[in-house]
């Protein structure tokens, strides 16, 4: 059997200080009920923390990386205990010249791992952790160095204010898809880049890289023609580096406060998702499983599927997107799961995070 992600891949920094996936397509497939339990990627928090917005039992946010667990709990503990507009400002959301006292008020309450981490490392607190993730570094680079070179201040300002979808169109087609904006996908989103500066090589073992650029370039065109750019996060912070003009999901205050409410449902764990999933104890109702199948070859695929099937309701849903790599779990365990197809699809037309080629909904219709 293959090896997976963990034993291939670095984990000894922040890799994502952001989540690059959209909840509100997570919220809508699994229409979660009070007594639903949740097992989620954690990542770098944001979408296990959104899911709480619709008052599940439990949330599990599980991670392989101690830095990535950090984040999440800095983010947990910073929403049970502070205000919003305090919140905004140790995280960098805002500007803020104390926000290591802020963190201090904080800190006991995170885990040994956590503190000794942050402290030493304690300028990703200093200087806003949304923006100390590799991926974050990544766009800041293109930010900075590369779109200047494609556009002006005036067009970007134009991309990001409210209009119609037919004048979005219209001004994406005249003015900003023009031979630089093309150009650059080519240069700056291929396997080589990518994996250096972004990602992890690891995560590309699986991906064709001829098709990278092209494919990345298709969704872009896609998110700036047909979806709105004035409320999409995603694109603000890859363009501008910063959420000016539109916050993640769980940073928004109308989700603050319902999430600091059902704050204590979200258990934080180290670890594999099917091996924390497994010593919950319980069965769970929602599966959020980013984009791991893409790291993965077949053998291992098939296997870590039909261990979470192990844990799972009847009707429990798993959800997870395509980047690069085809993976669908109903396809290879047709008995278990039904694809909900329609549900897929459609969501998918919604998803603010083009990066990637699909998001799957599949449904636990037999589990023994």
């Amino acid at each position: 059997m293959s090896k997976g992600i963990e034993d291939r891949a670095k984990f000894d920094r922040i890799r994502y200080a952001n989540c690059w996936e959209d909840p509100e397509l997570l919220i809508e497939a699994f229409d979660i009920q009070p007594d639903s339990k949740c097992v989620s990627i954690a990542s770098a928090g944001d979408n296990s923390l959104s899911l709480l917005t619709k008052n599940p039992q439990a949330v599990f946010a599980v991670d392989l990386s101690i830095p990535q667990i950090a984040c999440c709990e800095l983010k947990k503990f910073g929403i049970k205990h502070l205000d919003y507009e305090t919140f905004l400002k140790l995280l960098g959301f805002k500007p803020c010249d104390n926000r290591t006292e802020i963190y201090k008020s904080v800190e006991e309450h995170l885990s040994l791992q956590s503190r000794y981490y942050f402290e030493n490392n304690l300028q990703i607190i200093k200087n806003g952790i949304i923006h100390q993730g590799k991926f974050e570094h990544y766009f800041q680079l293109f930010a900075t160095r590369i779109m200047p070179l494609v556009h002006n201040q005036k067009n970007l300002t134009e991309l990001f204010l409210p209009k119609s979808i037919q004048a979005q169109k219209l001004f994406y087609d005249k003015t900003w898809n023009n031979w630089r904006f093309k150009a650059l996908f080519k240069i700056f989103f291929n396997k080589f880049v990518m994996g250096r500066l972004g990602r992890d090589k690891e995560f590309f073992k699986y991906v064709d890289a001829t098709m990278i650029s092209k494919n990345i370039k298709a969704r872009a065109d896609k998110a700036m023609r047909d979806v709105p750019t004035w409320n999409n996060p995603y694109l603000n912070y890859i363009l501008l580096n910063n959420f000016d003009y539109a916050l993640p999901h769980f940073a928004k205050e109308e989700n603050f406060n319902i999430i600091k409410n059902n704050i204590d449902a979200l258990e934080i764990k180290t670890g594999t998702i099917n091996d924390v999933a497994k010593a919950a104890g319980v069965k769970f109702d929602c599966f959020n499983l980013s984009d791991i199948f893409e790291y993965m070859g077949t053998d291992l695929f098939t296997d870590i599927s039909k261990q979470l099937l192990s844990v799972s309701n009847i009707g429990a849903k798993f959800c997870y997107w395509n980047m690069m790599v085809d993976r669908r779990v109903s396809e290879i365990l047709p008995e278990n799961f039904e694809y909900k197809e329609e549900l897929s699809k459609t969501l998918y037309e919604k998803d603010k995070a083009f990066f990637y080629k699909n998001f799957i909904t599949d449904e636990v219709i037999k589990n023994d």
